[in-house]
């Protein structure tokens, strides 16, 4: 019974924290100008239109994936790479900063471990691991995750046209690699450390 109960805990907070990452895209990229989010009902908490089932799984499966991510426009940026940045960094900052409060809470109530307090105290060590884990994953340069929008705005219009082309295939390596769990065990200390 307690391992159907972590399962649903574990669902649960997957569930929030792709959720919450791709709606912080989608607001911070609307206060800049974007119409894109909104026009698309991105703007919105409501999960159902975050869920994504692959990136779902691959989260149960190896600790890492993505929800169905936001579609952006920088058009109406002030700045194109500034705003650019802002939308896809300050979400995996945020997550981050959340992850370590979210663990020093716990360390500093210390929840008890019996009864629905031992299920609150799983829950929120999901919750924190999770939001670390999203932040990280985020920063690899490879669609959907925020470092692939990140590492465009470093790269000339050239190289950013180039390195389109390589998209597919990139994505490709890397579910395979969350699949055989090569990618977690370079992700995990990482995950494990912030946490």
């Amino acid at each position: 019974m307690d391992t159907l109960i972590y399962f649903v805990l574990e669902a649960i907070t997957i569930i929030i924290v792709t959720t919450l990452f791709e709606y912080m895209k989608a607001f911070l990229s609307t206060i800049q100008g974007d119409t894109v989010p909104k026009s698309m009902g991105k703007l919105t908490l409501n999960p159902v239109k975050h869920f994504e089932p692959i990136g779902f799984l691959l989260f149960l499966y190896s600790g890492y994936g993505w929800a169905n991510p936001v579609e952006t426009s920088s058009r109406n940026y002030k700045d194109k790479k500034t705003g650019t940045i802002i939308t896809y960094l300050v979400p995996i900052i945020v997550f981050i900063i959340l992850a370590v409060l979210i663990k020093i809470i716990m360390n500093i109530v210390m929840v008890a471990n019996n009864g629905a307090m031992m299920y609150l105290n799983v829950f929120l060590a999901y919750l924190s691991r999770n939001l670390a884990a999203v932040a990280v994953f985020n920063i690899i340069p490879v669609y959907p995750m925020s470092g692939s929008w990140l590492i465009r705005c470093i790269l000339n219009p050239n190289q950013a046209i180039k390195y389109a082309q390589y998209e597919k295939p990139l994505q490709i390596i890397v579910m395979f690699l969350l699949v055989l769990g090569l990618l977690s065990s370079v992700l995990d200390p990482i995950v494990n450390f912030i946490v």
